[in-house]
Order: C-alpha cells, then sequence, then structure tokens
C-alpha cells in the first residue's frame, strides 16, 4: 500500500511540473509577439528598400514601439478614440521611420503603404 501511495504522488507532481512549464512557455510566447512581429516588419522593410545594418537596428526598434503601443491600445474600448490613437502611433512612427531612411528609400516604402491600403 505504501508503494502505491509513493507511486501516485509521484505521478501527481509530475503532471503539476509539467503544467507549470506549459504555463511558462505560453507566457513567453505571448510576451514575444511584439518582437516577433517587428522582426518580420524589419525583414518586409529590408527587402522593399535594401536596408544597412544601422537602419535595420534603428527601424526595429521603431517597429517594436509601434507593436508594442498598438497592444497596449487594444483595452480601450471607444473605437473613435483607438482611431484616433492609431493614426497618432502610425504618424510617430512614419517620422521616426523618415529620420532612419534615406529620402529615396522613405518615398519608396510610402509608396508601398499606399499600395497596401488600396
Amino acid at each position: 500500500m505504501k508503494k502505491y501511495i509513493t507511486f501516485l504522488s509521484l505521478i501527481a507532481v509530475f503532471f503539476i511540473g509539467m503544467q507549470e512549464s506549459q504555463a511558462q512557455d505560453a507566457t513567453a510566447d505571448k510576451g514575444d509577439a511584439p518582437m516577433v512581429i517587428a522582426k518580420t516588419q524589419t525583414h518586409e522593410l529590408h527587402q522593399l528598400v535594401g536596408l544597412t545594418g544601422k537602419q535595420q537596428s534603428s527601424a526595429y526598434k521603431v517597429f517594436v514601439d509601434l507593436q508594442q503601443n498598438l497592444e497596449g491600445i487594444s483595452d480601450n474600448r471607444d473605437v473613435a478614440t483607438v482611431q484616433k490613437i492609431k493614426a497618432a502611433v502610425s504618424e510617430t512612427t512614419k517620422s521616426r521611420l523618415k529620420s532612419i531612411l534615406t529620402k529615396e528609400q522613405f518615398e519608396i516604402y510610402l509608396k508601398s503603404l499606399e499600395n497596401s491600403k488600396e
């Protein structure tokens, strides 16, 4: 009987440990989402305009900030306010990218934004 209790206790500890590790993985994945999206956006911008290494690093930081800001406004339920905030965040992102990119690169970026809206 003592062996069965020990065996069942061991199985219970094993399953509790599995649940803890899965919970940690889920929270880590959720926290990494802005970085993953920013990396994808940076890669797409690089493919579009041919960024230098320094430009890639700076653009990545801009896109991480963008994703974190967009993630934070989803809690707001007022649609008009959300649209205003998204527009302000978008303008801020454009102005920051304008300081990073050359004039030609920025024009290409703006044209791609216009094409994606259509």
